[in-house]
C-alpha cells in the first residue's frame, strides 16, 4: 500500500530542498528536528507534547541536491518502516513537489499519512511565506 500526491507551490526547488533538508525547519505539530541529509544519514522528528512525545526516524537512502531525497521512515518504533521518495521540479509558479511514501502494512496507515502530508506540505508553505 502506497501513497502519491503531488502540490504545486509558490517555491523554487532549491528553496524547498534548503527548507527540506533543514534542522531549523520544524512544521507543528512538530517541536524539534534533527536531521544529517547525506546517503545513510539520519533524521529524527520530534512532537514532544504535555501527555506525551512522540518521535519519526530514519535513514537517507539517497540524496540528490535540489532534485529529489529518498528515505526510510518509523514512526515511534512501531516496526513498521516505510520509504519516502520526494521530488522537486521546477513549474513556471514555482516547484510541484511529488511524493511517493509506500510500504505501509494497513488502510489506517495510509490514510493517517497522507492527511500528514497535506498538513506538512501546507505548513512548509506558510513557513516559507514567512521567511
Amino acid at each position: 500500500m502506497d501513497i502519491r500526491q503531488s502540490y504545486e507551490v509558490p517555491f523554487s526547488p532549491a528553496t524547498l530542498y534548503a527548507a527540506w533538508v533543514s534542522s531549523d525547519t520544524v512544521i507543528s505539530p512538530a517541536t524539534a528536528m534533527d536531521i544529517d541529509p547525506v546517503v545513510d544519514g539520519h533524521y529524527r522528528l520530534i512532537m514532544a507534547m504535555e501527555e506525551s512525545t512522540a518521535v519519526a526516524e530514519g535513514r537517507f537512502l539517497k540524496v540528490d541536491p535540489t532534485r529529489n531525497l529518498r528515505y526510510t521512515w518509523e514512526w515511534n518504533a512501531d516496526g513498521e518502516v516505510s520509504v519516502i521518495d520526494v521530488t522537486f521540479t521546477e513549474t513556471p509558479a514555482g516547484a510541484r513537489i511529488d511524493i511517493y511514501h509506500g510500504g505501509f502494512s494497513n488502510f489506517q496507515s495510509v490514510d493517517s499519512h497522507a492527511g500528514g502530508w497535506d498538513s506538512y506540505i501546507e505548513g512548509l508553505t506558510e513557513f516559507l511565506a514567512r521567511r
